[in-house]
């Protein structure tokens, strides 16, 4: 057979280091072990060759689509999260259980490329019952878990066993911090890891009332591996209760947000609000969103520095209204909801927060109508 792939986010992407498909580098292990020809798009000429099979991969929205004549052949098989109405077919076990092929790729030393990938359990959650020797030629080999349900599925335990066995473990998709909170066996699982030092861990979104065990985890983490980057966790609001009980319930949130947010950052944890989906999530999406974008990118400045810079005269933000007085209305207001707060609107990180001698606080609040 002749078989096509296109990773159109790789073919796309202006840097192709590390964007590797580790289901792709199956589906090709696959077919080159069947005796089938594989060829990967890399250049235009080869979108339109000769194939009795084509696997069509996207996942970023913003990559551009494929011609229009792929979407009536019923040779393709689409696959990625921007192509999920399409799918109609499965990774068979036999599929997901191939040592990937990592000569699919012309990227060479990159981390992915050098990287053992591990994949234990199908996309239902069940262990494969066959895995080809994964073990590939190179010396101080980090092993990365590319597992998508590893997380909720009820053989995470004997997962993790399997995992606590290699050495530089990591894992391509974020680790479900909450399971990790309430199940004792698998936290202590988790603990008995071998992680790439220097790896930077990613987390599913916590709620907020889910902070102090997290925290704790964090804490004990840091504790026991402390060449390891905890990352920063996301943390989400259920903002439907902002259209259903108005005004008091987004400021609830917002006052939650300034507790775990300034606690976070003396004890020097990473903690971000996690992004609005869309802006219409809450009729007060200006304090969320700016908030996001704070705890996100620029942790290590206090609120009161973060807005100032974001919309002060020489500001990023100066330039996104039209009018000075919408302008200056949206640096009020997130200046109002916080102004008394002082804990919150002065710590930048650890025990270090600006002067509150320093700040002309008459001086902004009549210039701002700070009262609230």
């Amino acid at each position: 057979m002749r078989v096509s792939i296109w990773d159109m986010d790789y073919y796309y992407a202006k840097d192709k280091r590390d964007m590797f498909d580790p289901n792709l580098m199956k589906i090709s292990s696959y077919h080159k072990q069947k005796g089938d020809v594989v060829n990967f798009v890399t250049k235009e000429d080869d979108i339109f060759r000769p194939y009795d099979l084509y696997y069509i991969f996207k996942d970023d929205p913003k990559t551009p689509n494929p011609p229009l004549v792929f979407y009536t052949e019923r040779r393709v098989r689409w696959g990625g999260s921007c192509n999920r109405f399409r799918i109609h077919w499965r990774m068979s076990d036999t599929m997901l259980a191939c040592r990937p092929d990592y000569l699919l790729y012309p990227e060479k030393d990159t981390i992915l490329e050098r990287s053992e990938q591990v994949r234990l359990m199908n996309d239902s959650g069940h262990l494969l019952p066959l895995i080809q020797n994964w073990t590939n030629t190179f010396s101080r080999k980090r092993v990365i878990c590319t597992d998508t349900a590893l997380w909720t599925s009820p053989d995470t335990k004997i997962a993790l066993k399997t995992l606590a066995s290699v050495q530089n473990v990591s894992f391509l998709k974020p680790i479900w911090l909450s399971k990790l909170l309430v199940d004792e066996e698998v936290r202590e699982l988790f603990f008995q890891l071998k992680f790439t030092p220097g790896s930077n861990l990613q987390w599913t979104p916590i709620f907020p009332e889910e902070y102090e065990e997290a925290a704790s985890f964090l804490i004990q983490f840091k504790k026991r591996f402390p060449h390891v980057s905890t990352g920063s966790v996301p943390v989400r609001f259920r903002y439907t209760k902002h259209w259903e009980d108005s005004k008091e319930a987004a400021l609830k949130d917002f006052a939650d947000l300034r507790r775990i947010i300034t606690d976070a950052k003396k004890r020097k944890l990473r903690f971000h609000i996690a992004p609005l989906e869309e802006r219409l999530q809450t009729p007060y999406f200006h304090l969320f969103e700016e908030a996001s974008t704070w705890t996100m990118f620029r942790p290590e400045l206090s609120w009161l520095e973060y807005i100032t810079k974001m919309y002060g005269p020489a500001g990023a933000r100066s330039e996104y209204w039209n009018h000075v007085e919408r302008w200056h209305e949206v640096f009020r207001d997130l200046l109002r909801q916080t102004w008394q707060d002082h804990n919150f609107l002065l710590t930048q990180w650890g025990n270090r927060s600006v002067s509150a001698n320093d700040i002309p606080w008459a001086v902004w609040e009549k210039a701002f109508v700070l009262k609230i």
